[in-house]
């Protein structure tokens, strides 16, 4: 079975029940970890994910709320005895980041760290006999990559998409083009479009444009700003649009 499982799908202004960005996408006994906000090895310790079974980290840009959970991470994975290496795929200055941090904290972890630091441009990250993970520019306030999951399996090739943090932009059409599930970010409800543009994010409007001219089979949405009490408000907007959407929620697995 193939599936994504949210860890967490709010924005920076974390609360105690709402984390930061994090998933999981399984695969083959494999897990693929998609940004590590803060809390990450709890969330992943809660829904019963081995640490073991992460061979690979995908980063999507370097603000806080996709990375801040990394370093916690790795010196967890260190002391549970880890030996085998790990690739993080990541923006440039993320190796910087973390190497400070586990030199001034004496943490140096005893497998191999390695990180793959991508151009801006769209690029094969990775190919193997399970599946291909291709990044793409998505567009947001600093560099920001957009990742998509191309997955074989005996009986059918199924893909992913995971577009956070980005505003609305059609360039990135041509990547996620009829993929089975996307999930794109939505940080804000249409009322607050003007917070969406200056903060280059999207709306629950924005998502649902962008699935329906990319025609892809599901929508998921996240990224939500913790100021919305009543997360259904995004689906009601995004389903005036994209009728197969529905809502990230925190512990959930979405099949693929």
């Amino acid at each position: 079975m193939t599936y994504i499982n949210i860890l967490g799908c709010f924005s920076a202004s974390m609360t105690t029940n709402k984390f930061q960005s994090s998933q999981v996408l399984f695969h083959n006994n494999k897990s693929y970890l998609i940004d590590s906000g803060e809390g990450v090895q709890m969330l992943l310790s809660k829904y019963d994910i081995k640490l073991s079974s992460i061979d690979y980290i995908f980063i999507s840009h370097l603000h806080g709320d996709h990375f801040f959970g990394l370093a916690g991470l790795l010196t967890t994975m260190n002391r549970r005895g880890r030996t085998k290496n790990l690739t993080i795929f990541c923006p440039k200055g993320l190796k910087e980041i973390i190497t400070l941090t586990l030199k001034k904290g004496k943490s140096w972890t005893k497998f191999d760290l390695i990180f793959n630091e991508y151009s801006q441009n769209s690029e094969t990250l990775l190919s193997n006999n399970e599946l291909s993970v291709i990044s793409f520019p998505i567009n947001h306030r600093i560099p920001c990559k957009g990742f998509r999951f191309n997955i074989k399996s005996s009986s059918n090739h199924i893909s992913y998409a995971y577009c956070s943090d980005t505003m609305y932009d059609e360039k990135i059409l041509k990547f996620i083009d009829k993929v089975d599930l996307l999930y794109h970010e939505t940080t804000f409800l249409e009322k607050h479009k003007d917070l969406a543009l200056k903060t280059k994010h999207s709306t629950s409007k924005d998502a649902a444009k962008i699935a329906s001219k990319a025609k892809v089979k599901k929508l998921l949405i996240g990224h939500f700003s913790t100021r919305y009490k009543d997360l259904n408000q995004f689906l009601l907007e995004s389903c005036s649009i994209f009728d197969n959407t529905v809502l990230a929620e925190q512990g959930k697995k979405y099949i693929l």
